[in-house]
């Protein structure tokens, strides 16, 4: 097919390999070596876990930029644009640089059929070198072990956490999703674990390979004393810390997780209590728990799986939220539906279903079948994501809140469309 803009790219990559998720890293180390990319000789941060992996990488992408680092990341999904992926100091990357990038890997594929994910990820790796820059900040996209982030010798591998989601791949225990996330542990480097479970899984995959591993509540440690924080690390301390007021307990765990990270490889690039206060207070992630006001509350938050849920609704506390709530809700087939519903039960006073455009979603139908089997029965369907976000606007009387999470593909909609009304207006 012809590929000369940056969707002809995107949809060409998504028709070279017939599994859209087949981890496996002989294809993506095959093209990486013929495409010969060159690595920052430090400063490289490799961020895998079930939960948190954007909150931790944005945290150490700030502190790192403060410290007058050039510094490049990668993270995925999107919620709007493809772009959204690769930024340099913020900003994002351009079509015609992703469309160059895509050219140089497709140059090198031969006939290895790369996943869409293993594709974009090559061509990250390539802008990010060509734009030199000082460190590197790469989220894991799905597991660790063979994810093809993975192929990279990263300075310092961090886990944020471990919890139940993506089992088809990862498998059906939290012992067995913390083999794969220690997958990206590197000989004689650093790792850093921020949660408090199976700590024996990961000792034993660090110790294999001569990792140094620093783990939270053993290493580093995060305390409130009065109304302020104070972090502890191996050999530094940080107090009077501000921790936004909207934050919950995962939020501040990822932090304590980052700033040990720095601390770890490179102490002298430990934020100040000031610097680290000024990140803070402006600190925002889009697509977490996103506040948007377009004639009510619009709480926008990507959480998809049990432990990002009861994460968002500790959050939502926060707002002092009554019952009169409607919650837009969508979500993946591998996804545990009930647990994740069950955590908004007392909060949501109706629910609008509706089918996210990615043939991995629940159709309305199922979800539909599963809320009333928990005993909710003021469900509303509406077949696609738009008609649900058209639908909640237009209800008497208006709700204290419109809440919209499950997915990464529901949020991105939302957004885009709560952009263009304003844009209209």
């Amino acid at each position: 097919m012809k590929k000369s803009s940056l969707s002809d790219w995107l949809e060409y990559q998504q028709g070279l390999n017939s599994k859209a998720i087949d981890l496996n890293l002989t294809r993506v180390e095959e093209v990486y070596s013929a495409v010969n990319i060159n690595l920052p000789k430090d400063n490289i941060f490799l961020v895998g876990g079930t939960n948190g992996k954007g909150t931790t990488v944005a945290l150490i992408e700030d502190i790192l930029i403060q410290k007058g680092l050039k510094t490049g990341v990668y993270t995925s999904p999107h919620l709007i644009n493809y772009n959204e992926r690769v930024s340099v100091n913020k900003t994002h990357v351009s079509d015609k640089e992703l469309v160059n990038a895509f050219e140089q890997i497709e140059k090198f594929r031969g006939n290895v059929p790369l996943t869409y994910f293993e594709f974009g990820t090559l061509a990250a790796f390539y802008l990010l070198a060509m734009h030199e820059c000082d460190a590197w900040i790469i989220e894991v996209g799905l597991g660790g072990r063979l994810d093809a982030t993975n192929i990279i010798q990263s300075d310092v591998s961090i886990i944020t956490n471990i919890d139940l989601d993506h089992q088809e791949f990862l498998g059906d225990s939290i012992e067995e999703i913390a083999y794969e996330k220690a997958g990206i542990a590197k000989p004689n480097r650093l790792i850093i674990y921020g949660d408090t479970v199976v700590q024996s899984i990961i000792e034993q995959q660090a110790n294999l390979v001569d990792a140094k591993l620093i783990s939270r509540d053993k290493e580093f440690s995060i305390q409130k004393k009065a109304n302020q924080f104070f972090w502890s690390g191996v050999e530094h301390t940080i107090k009077g810390i501000h921790i936004p007021h909207h934050w919950a307990q995962g939020e501040i765990n990822n932090l304590a997780t980052s700033l040990a990270a720095i601390e770890s490889y490179n102490s002298s690039l430990l934020p100040t209590t000031e610097i680290l206060n000024n990140i803070l207070k402006d600190f925002f992630i889009p697509g977490r728990f996103e506040l948007i006001k377009s004639g009510t509350n619009w709480v926008l938050d990507v959480a998809h799986n049990p432990a990002a849920a009861k994460n968002f609704r500790e959050r939502l506390s926060t707002l002092n939220i009554k019952q009169n709530n409607v919650m837009i809700f969508s979500m993946m087939k591998d996804k545990n539906l009930d647990l994740f519903i069950n955590v908004f039960k007392d909060i949501v006073s109706k629910w609008v279903v509706c089918k996210m455009n990615t043939e991995r979603s629940y159709t309305t139908l199922e979800l539909k079948n599963r809320l009333a089997g928990l005993g909710i029965d003021n469900i509303k369907v509406m077949e696609l994501t738009e008609e649900a976000f058209k639908y909640v606007e237009n209800l008497e009387p208006i709700s204290d809140n419109i809440i919209v999470s499950g997915s990464f593909e529901l949020v991105g909609p939302a957004k885009q469309y709560l952009n263009q009304k304003r844009y209209l207006q």
